[in-house]
């Protein structure tokens, strides 16, 4: 389904108006960070070109917007996914066979290829015919992450549309609409980086007991040596705990600098980021050191313990 608070609204007008104006090109490569909302708005371009209806923007009720939300209209294809597995030539392969025929439904077909970076060398080299051979009445909607990570020859046949973090006070609205507590909405709203999207995988993640937990952990119980030996069996948990802590220590910069605790992320914190802004510049250079040092440790699949241990003796500043 379509979630209309993750759809870039100002991407959707700039197509509208070039719909109407017949200037629509053939293929589009949507740039930016992951979960911004980049399929939806895709999805939502398709239903713009395919709606029943007469406005200039789709009305979101007639049967081709309604199949194209629930993932059913036959001349709407979407290749790629969450689980960012890589794209193979058979993929687009897929994708060739249907290019060339007759829509069967809708005005346009429409291929969406997510995560174009995940393609493999002979995926990419195949969906170069396709873009330098357009075929009428179709639209190619690709989207990446990383557009230095592709093929230039695939980028230079592309519109390129960039997409950019939505505000945190934006997303503090919508999640707390959703009844989400302030303090929690603007922590995710930051540890997102303006991403609605990241922020509901965050929560299915229960990242906010885990902060609480990680905080509590590393920040006032110095006898934690069962919680750095859990941790650290846990690689993916490590990494997300030492990237709340990198979190944590940023609002205690940014307070030391001047900064209105109404702006940092950790609300639920303040006493513990005020107690730390109070540490020289020394001191928490020190500690965001070590945190770094930590997360290259696991990123290379080593033995992180001893380091968790220096970090949290370095944190009560011994």
């Amino acid at each position: 389904m379509i979630n209309p608070a993750q759809i870039n609204t100002s991407v959707i007008e700039r197509f509208s108006r070039l719909q109407a104006n017949h200037r629509l090109a053939h293929a589009y490569l949507l740039v930016g960070p992951a979960d911004c909302g980049k399929t939806q708005t895709a999805l939502s371009l398709a239903q713009l070109v395919n709606c029943e209806s007469e406005k200039s923007q789709a009305c979101g009720e007639c049967e081709a917007c309604r199949k194209i939300a629930s993932g059913n209209h036959p001349d709407v294809h979407v290749i790629g996914n969450d689980e960012m597995d890589s794209i193979k030539i058979e993929d687009i392969r897929f994708i060739l066979s249907r290019v060339q025929l007759m829509a069967y439904e809708g005005r346009t077909k429409v291929f969406i290829i997510r995560n174009i970076e995940l393609m493999t060398t002979d995926a990419a080299n195949a969906l170069l015919k396709t873009l330098e051979e357009p075929a009428a009445n179709t639209l190619m909607i690709l989207t990446t992450s990383t557009k230095e990570s592709n093929l230039d020859t695939i980028i230079s046949r592309c519109h390129i549309v960039k997409f950019f973090p939505s505000s945190i006070n934006r997303i503090v609205k919508l999640l707390t609409d959703e009844g989400l507590n302030g303090q929690d909405a603007r922590f995710l709203a930051h540890y997102s980086q303006g991403c609605l999207g990241q922020t509901r995988k965050l929560i299915q993640q229960e990242i906010i007991i885990l902060r609480r937990k990680v905080l509590d952990e590393m920040l006032l119980n110095r006898q934690n040596d069962s919680f750095l030996k859990d941790l650290s069996s846990n690689p993916q948990e490590t990494t997300q705990a030492l990237r709340l802590l990198l979190s944590f220590f940023r609002d205690v910069i940014l307070l030391k600098s001047g900064v209105s605790k109404a702006e940092l992320a950790h609300q639920g914190s303040l006493t513990e980021v005020e107690r730390f802004a109070a540490r020289s510049l020394e001191d928490l250079d020190l500690i965001i050191r070590q945190i770094v040092q930590t997360k290259e440790l696991v990123d290379e699949k080593l033995n992180v313990k001893m380091s968790l241990s220096l970090l949290r003796e370095h944190i009560w500043g011994n």
